[in-house]
């Protein structure tokens, strides 16, 4: 029976975790994050089997027989299952970090802190609705958002406000400075700061720019704040003795050679060559001003380097023989040398060798009276005309003019000394010549001798005055007769035109010679020193040097002079500038006495006396020519003559004499050709063809055309022809027939010289063979005619281009392109496929480029930027597309393909990579749903209102919604004074300055105000805050109804008026004083109480006649017409009194009772006694008879009172008045004029500027301190002040100088009594005065007060660290950090976290060391790995434990044994390595749990205790 079929069927066992308790999360809950994460999923996977077995069948048929048994193989199919492993990335969610959920909520609704929840140093705070508390300047739920401080009122700043991490700062305008506030701005003058930077002057142009000038002599630095001198070198030299060199502004000093710069650093010193051993003499060294001279010692010559020394032999010669001992005249042999004299009228130079002529004329030894001629060796006398010279050839006598012919006189002559004159007799006038005597009747045509005769050009005839002839040659008695008195003759000379010159007018300027060019005029050449002559062709004569030869020559000792300077060359042992270190020829010794007596004329050593020999001699007697071919002094020099063209040179000078046939100067060239002999100055006779021997100027045989030789019987040689083979073939290198000359041109070539190739198109001798046509620009060879192909092209012509492979000329170079390239037939460049690049196309596109030869650049704006390397195609990350990746997703859109639609609300803006919703300001929630809870607002609802007073703020902006009353941005100020109400809309109703409530706008009055709105009075006798105090004032005083302050009338005085004034005081406050004449007292209203007798406001009158006493009331009781007294009422006056109440002395002249009675006193200096009548001296008067007045200084009755008058005034001696001077007014003048006016009686007023006075005498203006100038219109100049602007202020560092005392005010930046000392760290500002407020080190700026912050700091006053990713000065740089590494903040070197290493914590840890800085080995068995952060073990397949010591246990497998078996647990060995399951014998399967069939042929049976395992 067929067994059932197996059906096997595998099952994979999940392990499904069970769900937590929880809710499960979902997106869109609250706090909830998307995280990706690897997972390993398993899944079944079918296949197909076979199972094969035999089985018995019956068949018919078999052998005869109906029905037999037989066999046949059977095949059986199933479906089998495998459990297959792919690693998935899937999105798991979780709490965002510091959420967390708890059991049954929906989301992640507690805070919970962890490490890394808060940013920017927030605190973070369990429990607490708001997770992070935010440090100022941060917000956000995790403190990750900066708050832009600027977007509120700019951030209180004035002008600009920049925003920071974290922070913000304030900035000014340019022209203005930040002030100690760090918001307001406040002006800067820019030159009052450090001067502008200005070396100089700084000159304010506008309000913010200034602009840097120089002062006089100074220009402008390239800086544009710095001066320096204009070329000091201008300024004579720059002060240096030698050279001057202007460098960088200044005059560096720099000396000639030989010279050495002096300590002051301008004059040069002569260097001592000798002293400081830089001559290297061999002998003796003798210093010269800027160099020096090396002398050889006796026997010894100086070589040709000018410092070795050569042995010489000697000879005494006579010292006159060789040049006259050098003397110009005479020259006398002594035992010291040659002794030069002078013939008469010359004297011996200081050479003692020149003579020179002496100019006995101006030397003041000439006998001659009138003119004197010198002339060389002697002088001569002349006279003026009408005199002539006497015998003895030195005075001048008269010539009697009229004593020969009349004197030419037609009437009469009278002589004179010198001259003569003519007269006419009377009828008759002088001539027009001052000879002839014409009648007066007679007219006479006047000829005017002043018309110069014309004559033609070149010949001009002048006319010319001219008084006797000068005697050029000796006086003769018989041309007496022929002396020109005076008369008028004519002369000519020839005047040579267009800038032509010379006697025969043929000369130009171009004709000047050795230099010379044309004088102004264009007459003659302009020679230079050392040259005269008419052409400049002439050295000067000897003995003169310079321009014109004008200057003599001052050599000495037989030293000739360098015609054009002047400068001396010496004899051999002579030395000096003048040659003055040296004797003259014949002698030698200190004083030149001692004769020495070398042949040939030689001289000597000046010291020793040993013989030095001329130029061209040698020898011991120096009387040896120069051997052939030497010359010079000593013959120490060698000829340059071309020894084989020259018969010798000559031995003084080494001029080479040439032999015949030769010339130049070294005899190097033949003679030209036509020329021959002794100087090549003889012409050849010979036929023109035929050339002349250049020495002997013999014909040379002429042969026929193509020969030479002597026979003419040789062939010219190859590449010359013609007759003697004389010419050259001019063929370019191509044979030509020796006859004619003709060129044989070679196949190629063709042309009269074979220079040019064959024209295109033919080849061959004579060009004559057409060229084939030659493709592809091939050329024709011109000596072949064979195709020459250019390269990439082959073929008989050229029609063929290189096949592949193969390139260049002719095909023959090998290409190398690789990988699909192709390369250029010609160049054999490689045109690599796409994505290919390299000169032989084996290198792969780098990354960015793409396109065959990788030329294109890709295009993309991807993290990476690469595209696909053939066909640049851009791989967009998630969130972005487009064709370059350049674009993000469309609004609404984001991930992958830009393909899922965002689902934030309320404006929210939708993340283009995540979807995440960034809630705009006011609303929260996870799709930004909900709005802020009261008190909360702005983004993430984390802003908490800041709203005072009860006041509501806005849920997105935070604004402020204040109740009546408040205002202000948070409601914490209340209506100004005069609004109330919702908004602060309403005004108020209140008057005399009372205030509203600013809620109800209830009045509330000032005091002594009262009622609904304040506009009543406090009643009389109240006062105060509503009226409520009672008033204190006596003697009707009024009180103030705000502060209760009496106010006393006339009379009164105290707190409460209550004090009558002061006896002699009355009137408001008692401040004024009685007037009361007479004794008088006043009332406290001020009204006079008279005393008896006196009446009037002030009591200044006495009682009317006929009433006296108290208030002039009672009435005289005396007989008509008799006198009253006012006072007492008695009649009659006193003696010595009258008038009707007796209140007036007695007049002048009278006394005694009634005044009845007459003085007797003389005289107006007398007055007598009004009573007794006594005479006493009038005031201003004394002595016996009172004739005398007071002396000075007193005056009065008896002159017994002191003058009391000041200043010098005049006192009146009678009554003592003073009389003020000029400036001075008062009673005694004391007083000086008031300020403003001066003089007499001060009635000028002053002229002064304003603030300034006038002396009160002259009126001259007294300028203070500070002001200079007639009417003290002048401020003192710059840094002066004080009085007269005398005194120089100290200020430095830009401070300003108060022009009064000179103090300093300082700039900022700088403190100090005169500004001298720049800030101490940490002040800053004015005078210093301010502290410096930054943190961490930071330095201030000591002019502004700005901090400079260290690196790693930023911020107003560096009080924030860098934000992490940046570094350096100003946070400026990005750390260039990997693996997120953080960065120091002051040097931005790099801070790797563990299991990362590098300068950029690039690179991780090497195999087996993990940790910071991975310096910790891994402690793992059997070589395995460690975690390079944590140092974790990380067992291999089949291992596990702390250091993977040990075996994975029966039911797990895989790295660290985290993989469960899947095997059968009784059937089958899982392997701890890869999971493979190891079945038992009768098991077979993955997992080893299918039975093996029976029918299935078996093993035999294995011994007893062996299992049977089958691997699968």
């Amino acid at each position: 029976m067929e067994p059932p079929a197996l059906a096997l069927s595998l099952i994979l066992a999940l392990r499904i975790s069970s769900l937590a308790s929880g809710t499960k999360l979902q997106p869109y809950m609250p706090h909830v994050c998307a995280e990706p994460e690897l997972a390993l999923v398993g899944r079944r996977e079918p296949c197909a089997r076979a199972h094969a077995r035999t089985v018995r069948v019956w068949r018919q048929d078999c052998a005869g027989r109906s029905w037999c048994t037989g066999y046949e193989r059977r095949t059986v199919y199933y479906t089998g299952y495998r459990q297959v492993y792919e690693v998935r990335y899937q999105t798991a969610y979780r709490c965002c970090p510091g959420w967390s959920q708890l059991a049954g909520d929906a989301g992640c609704l507690y805070p919970a802190c962890s490490a890394g929840v808060c940013f920017n140093g927030g605190n973070c705070v369990e429990g607490s609705s708001q997770l992070c508390l935010c440090p100022a300047g941060f917000q956000g739920p995790r403190c990750q958002f900066d708050v832009d401080e600027c977007q509120v009122h700019n951030g209180g700043c004035q002008h600009r406000c920049v925003n920071t991490l974290g922070s913000y700062y304030c900035e000014c305008k340019p022209g203005f400075r930040l002030h100690t506030d760090g918001r307001t701005c406040i002006v800067v003058n820019s030159c009052s700061l450090n001067n502008g930077g200005c070396e100089h002057d700084c000159v304010q142009v506008t309000l913010t720019q200034h602009q840097c000038r120089c002062r006089r002599n100074y220009q402008l630095r390239e800086d544009g704040k710095r001066c320096a001198r204009e070329n000091p070198c201008a300024d004579r030299n720059g002060g240096c003795m030698h050279q001057c060199h202007n460098h960088r502004g200044a005059a560096r000093c720099e000396c000639h050679p030989g010279y050495s710069l002096a300590p002051d650093g301008k004059a040069c010193e002569d260097v001592n060559e000798c002293l400081t051993g830089l001559a290297m003499c061999a002998h003796q060294c003798l210093n010269t001003r800027g160099s020096f001279k090396c002398t050889c010692s006796p026997g010894y010559e100086l070589g040709a380097d000018g410092k070795q020394c050569y042995r010489i032999e000697m000879e005494i010669v006579n010292s006159c023989e060789a040049s006259n001992g050098g003397c110009s005249h005479a020259c006398h042999h002594t035992s010291s040398g040659p002794v030069c004299t002078c013939n008469f009228g010359y004297q011996l130079e200081e050479d003692q060798k020149t003579c020179t002529d002496i100019n006995e004329c101006d030397s003041g030894s000439p006998c001659c009276h009138q003119d004197c001629y010198n002339y060389p060796g002697g002088y001569e006398c002349a006279c003026h005309a009408g005199y002539r010279l006497s015998t003895d050839g030195c005075a001048c006598e008269d010539v009697d003019e009229c004593s020969s012919h009349n004197g030419g006189c037609e009437h009469t002559c009278q002589n004179q000394l010198g001259s003569f004159q003519c007269s006419c007799q009377i009828g008759y006038k002088l001539d027009e010549d001052r000879r002839g005597c014409i009648s007066i009747d007679d007219p006479v045509e006047a000829l005017d001798a002043q018309h110069p005769v014309i004559r033609p050009i070149p010949h001009v005839a002048i006319l010319r005055d001219e008084f006797t002839q000068l005697f050029n040659e000796d006086y003769e008695e018989e041309d007496e007769e022929m002396e020109a008195r005076g008369e008028h003759t004519l002369s000519e000379k020839f005047v040579c035109l267009e800038n032509t010159f010379g006697p025969d007018c043929s000369l130009t300027c171009e004709d000047c010679q050795n230099g010379g060019t044309c004088n102004a005029e264009g007459t003659g050449c302009d020679c230079p020193a050392g040259w005269s002559g008419l052409l400049c062709n002439q050295t000067c004569p000897a003995g003169t040097f310079g321009r014109s030869c004008s200057q003599a020559c001052h050599c000495q000792n037989g030293g000739t002079c360098e015609p054009s300077t002047g400068a001396c060359r010496c004899p051999p042992g002579v030395a000096g500038p003048r040659c003055e270190d040296g004797c003259p020829k014949g002698f030698f010794g200190k004083q030149c006495r001692k004769k020495c007596n070398c042949a040939n004329r030689g001289r000597c050593h000046r010291i020793y006396g040993a013989c030095l020999c001329d130029p061209g001699l040698y020898g011991r007697y120096c009387h040896l020519a120069c051997p052939k071919w030497a010359f010079g002094p000593g013959c120490s020099e060698e000829c340059q003559c071309v020894q084989q063209n020259t018969q010798d040179c000559d031995k003084r000078d080494g001029s080479c004499r040439c032999k015949p046939g030769y010339h130049g100067t070294r005899c190097e060239k033949e003679c030209d050709p036509g020329y021959y002999g002794d100087g090549c100055r003889k012409k050849c006779v010979c036929s023109p063809e035929v050339p002349c021997d250049h020495v002997t100027g013999e014909c040379r045989k002429e042969c026929p055309q193509g020969y030479h030789g002597d026979n003419c019987d040789q062939e010219c040689p190859e590449g010359r022809f013609g007759a003697g083979c004389l010419l050259l073939c001019s063929c370019s290198g191509a044979p030509c027939d020796r006859a004619t000359g003709e060129c044989v041109c070679s196949a190629g070539w063709t042309g009269h010289d074979c220079a040019q190739a064959c024209p295109e198109g033919h080849w061959g001798l004579g060009c004559q063979e057409l060229c084939p046509e030659c493709a592809n620009n091939g050329s024709c060879d011109p000596a072949t005619g064979a195709c020459m192909c250019p390269p990439g092209f082959t073929g008989s012509r050229c029609q063929d281009v290189c096949p592949p492979g193969w390139y260049g000329p002719a095909c023959q170079l090998s290409c190398s392109c690789g990988n699909e390239g192709h390369c250029h037939p010609v160049t054999g460049t490689c045109s690599c496929a796409p994505g290919w690049t390299g000169h032989d196309c084996q290198r792969a596109c780098d990354g960015g480029r793409w396109g065959p030869g990788c030329a294109n650049a890709c295009n993309c704006s991807g993290s990476d930027g690469s595209c696909d390397a053939v066909t640049g195609r851009c791989a967009c990350d998630a969130g972005y597309t487009g064709v370059r990746c350049e674009e993000r997703c469309p609004e609404g859109w984001f991930g992958a393909s830009c393909r899922h639609r965002c689902q934030c609300e309320h404006g929210a803006a939708c993340d283009h990579v995540s979807g995440a919703c960034t809630c705009s300001s006011g609303w929260r929630g996870t799709f930004c749903e909900h709005p802020c809870p009261d008190g909360f607002y702005g983004i993430e609802c984390q802003e908490a209102c800041k709203c005072l007073n009860g006041a509501s703020c806005d849920h997105v902006t935070g604004q402020c919604h204040c109740p009546p009353g408040w205002t202000g941005p948070r409601c914490g100020h209340t209506c100004q004074e005069d609004r109330y109400g919702e908004d602060c809309s309403q005004p108020c109703r209140c008057s005399n300055n009372a205030t509203c409530d600013h809620v109800s706008g209830r009045c509330l009055c000032a005091a002594g105000w009262t009622g609904p709105t304040c506009q009543q009075a406090c009643p009389q006798g109240f006062y105060g805050t509503r009226c409520l105090e009672r008033c204190l004032c006596q003697n009707g005083g009024t009180c103030d109804p705000a502060t209760g302050h009496c106010a006393c009338p006339a009379g009164w005085t105290g707190l409460a008026c209550e004090l009558a004034c002061a006896e002699g005081r009355h009137g408001a406050g008692c401040e004024q004083r009685c007037a009361c004449q007479h004794g008088g007292l006043c009332d406290h209203r001020g009204h006079c109480l008279c005393p008896a007798g006196w009446t009037g406001t002030a009591c200044e009158s006495p009682c009317l006649p006929g009433s006296f006493g108290k208030s002039c009331a009672s009435r005289c009781a005396c007989p008509p017409g008799a006198p009253c007294d006012h006072v007492s009422g008695r009649c009659a006056c006193p003696p010595g009194f009258t008038g009707a109440a007796c209140e007036k002395p007695c007049p002048p002249g009278t006394f005694g009772e009634s005044c009845s009675q007459s003085c007797q006193c003389a005289g107006a200096t007398q007055d007598c006694h009004p009573v007794t009548g006594a005479c006493v001296c009038a005031p201003g008067y004394h002595g016996p008879s009172c004739q005398l007045e007071c002396p000075e200084g007193w005056y009065g009755p008896s002159c017994k009172q002191p003058c009391e008058c000041q200043n010098g005034a005049r006192c009146e001696h009678t009554t003592g008045t003073c009389h003020c001077p000029p400036g001075y007014i008062g009673a005694d003048c004391s007083i000086a004029c008031p300020a403003g006016r001066y003089g007499q009686d001060c009635v000028h007023a002053c002229a002064c500027g304003e603030g300034t006075t006038c002396h009160h005498v002259t009126g001259d203006c007294l300028c203070p301190p500070g002001r200079v100038g007639p009417t003290c219109e002048q401020g003192c100049q710059e840094q002066r002040y004080g009085e007269g602007c005398q005194q120089t202020c100290s200020c430095q560092n830009g401070g300003l100088c108060n022009a009064t005392d000179g103090s300093c005010s300082c700039g900022l930046g700088w403190t100090g009594k005169s500004c001298e000392l720049a800030c101490p760290p940490g002040r800053y500002g004015a005078d210093c005065q301010l502290h410096c407020s930054c943190q961490h080190n930071a330095t201030c700026d000591p002019t502004t007060g700005a901090c400079h912050c260290p690196p790693g700091h930023y911020g107003p006053l560096c009080e924030h660290g860098c934000p992490p990713g940046f570094h350096g000065a100003g946070c400026q740089q990005r750390c260039d950090c990997e693996h997120g590494a953080a960065c120091d903040p002051a040097t931005g070197r790099c801070r790797c976290p563990a299991g990362v290493r590098g300068q950029r914590c690039q690179a991780g840890c090497e195999e087996g060391t993990h940790g910071e800085g991975c310096r910790q080995l891994c402690d793992c068995v059997g070589n395995a790995t460690c975690d390079p952060a944590t140092g974790r073990c990380l067992c291999p397949p089949g291992k596990t434990g702390p250091k993977c010591g040990s075996e994975c246990p029966a039911n797990k497998y895989g790295p660290d044994c985290a993989l469960g078996c899947a095997c059968a647990p009784h059937s089958s060995q899982c392997s701890a390595r890869n999971g493979q399951c190891r079945c038992l014998h009768g098991y077979m399967g993955p997992t080893c749990r299918q039975a093996v069939p029976a029918q299935v042929p078996t093993r035999p049976p294995l011994p007893p205790g062996e299992l049977q395992w089958t691997e699968h």
